[in-house]
């Protein structure tokens, strides 16, 4: 008989094992996918971004190229950090330079509008602003899935298995004036 209640207790352990291990798992997908839909929208932008500068430089003098590419720089750093966080977007590493490109394609915006021409100034502005405004809204989703993940992983006992199987919090972005990450 208590070889039935012990055999019992260890199936159910099991089970419940199996079923934290498999709502961990979809929870950390779902951050993926949701991560991948920011990706997404960003690169939409940067090509877009790109785009823009690629026909502007057909046209540029030799003092608005520099400047120019200057920008295409900026954004191809940004285009590289988008890719590897592609492969690991729960890596906070990864998602630091993400932000740190984006933060340097910002500022390389900033000072290019300084010494742009007055045709160039609306058009490099209307560009920051635009994802400056609509990166918080793509960003929702991707936080609401990152929270049940943090919060599935945070509970007792699953945080115990979590803890075994290497599973870390995922790392949220946050955008005030500016973007940062957030643990």
């Amino acid at each position: 008989m208590a070889w039935l209640i012990v055999s019992l207790l260890l199936a159910l352990i099991l089970f419940w094992v199996v079923g934290a291990h498999n709502r961990m798992v979809r929870l950390r997908s779902d951050v993926a996918r949701q991560w991948g839909i920011v990706d997404v929208f960003w690169l939409k932008w940067l090509m877009r971004f790109q785009g823009a500068i690629a026909a502007r430089q057909i046209l540029a003098w030799a003092s608005e190229a520099e400047d120019l590419q200057t920008l295409q720089d900026a954004s191809d750093i940004l285009v590289e950090a988008l890719s590897e966080a592609r492969s690991q977007p729960l890596d906070g590493s990864t998602l630091r330079r993400v932000v740190e490109g984006h933060e340097a394609l910002m500022r390389c915006i900033d000072r290019v509008m300084l010494t742009a021409p007055d045709t160039v100034k609306p058009h490099l502005l209307s560009a920051q602003n635009k994802i400056v405004q609509s990166l918080p809204l793509a960003l929702a989703p991707y936080h609401l899935a990152c929270g049940i993940y943090n919060d599935a992983i945070g509970q007792s006992p699953a945080s115990w298995l979590a803890r075994r199987l290497g599973l870390s919090q995922a790392v949220r972005l946050s955008v005030n004036d500016r973007l940062v990450l957030e643990s």
